[in-house]
């Protein structure tokens, strides 16, 4: 029996002996072909079918049994590779996966370290997954304030309708720049109503770039200053289910719930977001819901066909009225208007094909098309004297939304927003707009070899179309009224066709690469309150005001390839689509006016020569990455930068100055990674030409005595630049000839207008536009740990074009003083039985709590928008 013990021992010893010798472990990374992108998530599968995923690092480990073996790596959208392993080769290394024939741009998320993308010559940003995850951004333009070139004009609440302003563009509602999502349009109405009333919720956006340079041409309209495009996340390698649930204070919550893979050569992924928010003042809460999927599948080795479906529903309180210095100086969180709603939905839609009809030679088509609509129900408003604000709306109104006046004392120049009260009613309008927009896009890209280089030529075509409906009713009994009597209903109409030739000569080191783009654009607009008044109506074309007109845009890019980076500089023609503001005007001898009987709306679109030389590459064996750029952009046709000020003589800007991005590895080893990265913009704008109208200036803005005395005193040192006007006996304006303004002649002024440039005004900054704007951070990543710091500064900046420095007393001029912003994150990570995996994380946003005047966004209509509220939220990103 002892024997049989023993021998049972021995067997039992050299089993386990020969599985120990015949269990290796197999470690290794895997990167895009050109050594760029980590792939994160691609999938590791050992013939026996075991498995694992890359990790952040692009890292794998998997332990196999037995001899040689063959293991498979794929990832979507990139060409499967085998490596043969076995117990004496366990470590393969890097392994490099080249991208399909068949990918399309926009499943790919880069997960590089770099902060741009080389497919792009010419100035870009890129935010990376990393950065997005690590930061839980509250909205996009949180994140988006560290990119440079970009200032963000700041809102209300979780602010979904984007203010970004890009190398000195009007910032209000993003007009003047190109938004995009996953490479379609997302505004509303690209080319008739640019303003970004929709934004997808940040919580879905896996990374953003942020474009600028020749290579804008390949994108339309709104080319002239930059593009901001969306990149949302792709499906994961292998089937995933995904649940992110986040709580913060004034009853922040999100919840992200998504489930896809890849299976063969299909990926797809659907995924819903929810999420709410008190806001950060009174009455400025906001819920969103966000549902979404998309199919990505590779039909054969030459075709590949993507389907994106999405849908955002949104409940907002949203007020544009903001509040008073003197109500911000007592309390900023005050809001009183309780009734003011902002209600939207929109669905959108993206097909893409691609064909590879030749080696060579690929073909893609995009379908896109979306449908928005928008109700925007808001109280309105009026400024009272602080002392006067009981008697004005009564014991019962002041009770319910003003109580925090009680017991202050009240200066002369104290005032307080408040709602309009006629005949004891408060009263209420809604802003209602409808829009449609679809497009068709093809683009032919087709690659050669020449003079001992790759050459590649690029066409795009696209036929795209706009509908826009916009009504405005007004109630006047009640601020909770939810229908009136209408006073607006316009109804636009525009289709455009658009195409672009680009080829990318190289010769050797040296890329010269040409761009022309081409627009047809052919709009028309009719007053559907007017016409059906009209009993003499022929047919559905009564009535329409058309605007045709054509843009030729060319570029060049030079670029030259260094060891560690590249040199490159383009000059570039850019344009602004003349939206429904002021594309159906007329315009005689540079003179701007609202077209007349037989006259033929002429407007143009504001066009750019825009220039730029740069750098970008890594050093010290890649522990540092940076991008340094001198812009200079000088714009003509300049019609509409402002809150009701226009150019009524067209004007002329300029803007130039340097743009920076630095990323740099302080400490990296296998357990530790210290990392610090900044980004910095110096920034000059000027008027060069044009006369500028302004009557909000005397008929809605109320004055301090302090911007009383700074107007009088520049009209006094400068007294050619300014017309003032008046009211005449016979009630007309009439020109105010006198030499010189006094406090009396103030009161008199109905409206003025500047002249700039010569024998004007010069030295004149653009609105938005501050000289300085910088973001640092530093990162710590210690195994599952990793810990952050960053800090935002934006300097001074003037609000509007006469570039008031004080302030007046209802807050809608003056110049908003300098502020700093800091951030901070923790996050853990663990796994349970390498099969779900978790991370847990903290968020500080806005630290030191220091409020600050964020805008003047809305201008006369408005006053003070705050920022700098302080937030923290909680969350944990699970992952099965």
């Amino acid at each position: 029996m002892y024997k049989s013990v023993i021998i049972f021992f021995i067997l039992l010893t050299s089993s386990i002996s020969l599985q120990a010798q015949n269990s290796f472990e197999v470690r290794g990374k895997v990167v895009s072909l050109d050594e760029r992108d980590i792939l994160i998530g691609a999938v590791i599968k050992s013939e026996s079918g075991k498995g694992t995923v890359t990790n952040e690092q692009g890292a794998f480990s998997i332990e196999l049994t037995g001899g040689v073996q063959e293991i498979t790596i794929s990832y979507l959208g990139y060409e499967q590779k085998k490596v043969t392993v076995s117990g004496e080769k366990t470590d393969v290394g890097t392994i490099t996966l080249p991208l399909s024939s068949t990918s399309l741009s926009e499943i790919i998320v880069s997960a590089s370290a770099r902060s741009f993308n080389e497919e792009f010559v010419g100035t870009n940003y890129r935010i990376s997954p990393q950065e997005i995850e690590k930061s839980n951004p509250l909205s996009t333009e949180e994140i988006l304030r560290m990119v440079p070139g970009v200032n963000i004009v700041g809102d209300m609440g979780l602010s979904n309708r984007p203010n970004i302003s890009i190398r000195g563009s009007w910032g209000r509602r993003s007009k003047k720049v190109l938004l995009m999502e996953d490479g379609s349009p997302s505004a509303p109405a690209p080319y008739i109503a640019p303003g970004a009333y929709y934004n997808p919720v940040s919580d879905r956006i896996k990374a953003i770039e942020v474009y600028k340079g020749a290579d804008m041409l390949r994108f339309g309209p709104n080319n002239m200053y930059g593009a901001v495009n969306y990149i949302t996340a792709l499906p994961p390698q292998k089937p995933e289910l995904r649940l992110k649930l986040i709580g913060g204070q004034r009853n922040y919550t999100t919840g992200l719930f998504s489930y896809g893979g890849t299976w063969n050569n299909l990926g797809a992924l659907v995924e819903g977001v929810y999420k709410s928010f008190d806001g950060f003042q009174d009455n400025s809460s906001v819920e969103v819901l966000n549902l979404n999927a998309k199919v990505f599948a590779q039909l054969n080795e030459n075709q590949s066909l993507y389907f994106k479906v999405s849908g955002q529903f949104e409940d907002n309180q949203a007020s544009l009225a903001s509040i008073t210095p003197f109500t911000f100086a007592q309390d900023p969180l005050q809001n009183p208007f309780d009734a003011d709603i902002f209600t939207m939905r929109r669905y959108g839609v993206d097909i893409i094909h691609k064909l590879i009809p030749r080696s060579n030679m690929s073909l893609t088509s995009k379908i896109y098309a979306s449908d928005f609509e928008r109700d925007w129900w808001r109280q309105v408003t009026t400024k009272v004297r602080a002392s006067d604000v009981r008697g004005y709306v009564g014991e019962p109104i002041f009770q319910d939304r003003y109580r925090y006046l009680d017991g202050l004392d009240f200066g002369p120049e104290d005032y307080v927003r408040v709602g309009r009260v006629t005949d004891g009613h408060e009263s209420t309008t809604d802003s209602r707009w409808a829009f449609t927009v679809s497009g068709l896009q093809e683009t032919l890209n087709i690659r050669w070899d020449a003079w001992g280089s790759p050459q590649e030529l690029e066409v795009g075509f696209k036929l795209h179309q706009e509908v826009y409906k916009d009504r405005l009713l007004m109630a006047d009994n009640s601020r909770w009224a939810r229908s009136g009597d209408p006073a607006t209903d316009l109804y636009y109409h525009m289709w455009s066709a658009s195409a672009y030739v680009r080829n990318k000569f190289q010769f050797n080191k040296l890329g010269i690469i040409p761009i022309f783009r081409f627009e047809h654009v052919d709009m028309y607009r009719q007053n559907m309150l007017t016409l059906a008044q009209n009993t003499d109506l022929s047919g559905l074309e009564e009535g329409r005001e058309p605007n045709i007109y054509n843009v030729f845009l060319p570029g060049l890019t030079l670029e030259y390839q260094l060891p560690k980076g590249a040199v490159f500089g383009s000059i570039y023609e850019g344009f602004i689509a003349p939206s429904k503001v002021f594309g159906f005007l007329v315009e005689q001898n540079g003179v701007v006016t609202n077209p007349f009987a037989g006259a033929s709306i002429n407007i143009q679109p504001e066009l750019s020569v825009n220039t730029e030389l740069g750098w970008r590459g890594s050093l010290l064996q890649d522990h540092l990455d940076a991008q340094l750029t001198y812009f200079n952009n000088t714009i003509q046709n300049f019609y509409a930068g402002g809150r009701n000020e226009v150019f009524e003589e067209l004007g002329k800007v300029n803007v130039q100055g340097v743009e920076m991005s630095l990323g740099a590895d302080l400490y990296r080893s296998v357990r530790h990674q210290l990392r610090v990265n900044g980004n910095l913009t110096l920034l000059k704008s000027t008027i060069l030409q044009g006369k500028l109208l302004d009557r909000d200036l005397f008929g809605e803005v109320i004055h301090s005595t302090a911007t009383r005395q700074e107007f009088i005193a520049k009209v006094n040192a400068n007294r050619s630049a300014y017309e003032i006007y008046s009211t005449n006996g016979e009630g007309n304006e009439a020109l105010i000839t006198d030499q010189q303004v006094n406090a009396q002649t103030f009161t008199e002024i109905t409206k003025s207008v500047v002249k700039f440039g010569e024998d004007g005004v010069s030295e004149v900054d653009l609105p938005y536009s501050p000289d300085i704007n910088a973001t640092a951070g530093l990162d710590y990543h210690h195994q599952d740990l990793s810990l952050g710091l960053s800090g935002n500064y934006v300097g001074s900046q003037f609000t509007e074009f006469n570039n008031f420095v004080n302030e007046s007393a209802d807050g809608s001029i003056g110049r908003l003083p300098a502020f700093f912003t800091m951030d901070a994150y923790a996050s853990y990570d663990f796994s349970v039985k390498e099969k779900a995996h978790f991370s847990v994380f903290l968020n500080g946003k806005n630290l030191t709590n220091q409020l600050y005047r964020a805008s003047r966004l809305n201008r006369a209509t408005s006053g003070i928008f705050p920022g700098g509220f302080r937030q923290f939220i909680l969350g944990i990103n699970i992952r099965i």
